[in-house]
């Protein structure tokens, strides 16, 4: 015995269900696309950001205005980026840099628009911990990062937070104990608070490194220099 009412009405869940299935396909797939687009649009910024904030660095100090407008713009950028994706932890780290640098150089700070860094900080106290807070979202997002960690400290230090430094250097050198530029900055580090033993385990950790395979660019030129700094070149010739 057929009861048309009832095939009719299973005909209809049937085409309903059918109906729900491909919006919720359409749906998931619209936001895909969504994030996707949003994901290559943070890299853009992110990467226009770098752009400029080399810029900045390498403009010199008599256009200081323009060398400002850089830092700004690198700023901006940055921030947009993380409007779009704030689960990155790069731009997090650039804009603690941009603000640092900011923060150490005083006719660099004077010369930019306080309104662009997004908050009313007054002084280089505030930025310093307008940049911590910035490293600490990196840090957060990627927590493996030993360079993070070493800025973070510096921050610290600047901060007059030495048992909170000298923390995030302990990280920072257990997360990557063969990382050049870390030993280099803490060897600076330790000599300028006068503490010999730690001053020259990390100076020979700097040799052993340099030795073992580091050559030329950037890095080799601050190691260089630092060396000649305390004249001690003759540890790497």
């Amino acid at each position: 015995m057929s009861y048309p009412y009832l095939n009719n009405w299973q005909r209809g869940l049937s085409r309903k269900g059918s109906l729900i299935f491909i919006g919720l396909f359409i749906f998931l797939f619209m936001c895909y696309e969504y994030i996707l687009f949003s994901r290559l649009s943070a890299e853009i910024y992110y990467n226009q950001g770098l752009y400029y904030s080399e810029k900045a660095r390498s403009a010199p100090r008599e256009i200081l205005f323009k060398k400002s407008l850089f830092y700004q713009d690198a700023l901006k950028l940055f921030k947009r980026s993380l409007d779009l994706n704030p689960y990155d932890a790069r731009p997090f780290f650039e804009c603690g840099q941009i603000i640092t640098e900011m923060a150490d150089d005083s006719e660099l700070r004077s010369s930019v628009d306080i309104k662009i860094i997004g908050k009313q900080e007054e002084g280089f106290v505030g930025l310093y911990n307008l940049a911590k807070s910035y490293y600490e979202k990196a840090i957060s997002r990627e927590p493996t990062n030993a360079i993070y960690h070493q800025r973070l400290g510096s921050i610290c230090d600047k901060l007059s937070d030495m048992q909170g430094a000298e923390k995030e250097f302990r990280k920072a050198l257990l997360l990557d104990p063969q990382n050049i530029s870390i030993h280099l900055y803490l060897s600076q580090y330790f000599l300028s608070k006068d503490r010999q033993a730690d001053f020259l385990y990390h100076l020979d950790k700097v040799v052993q490194l340099y030795k073992a395979g580091l050559r030329g660019g950037l890095l080799s030129n601050m190691v260089g220099d630092f060396l000649q700094q305390i004249n001690r070149e003759d540890l790497i010739k």
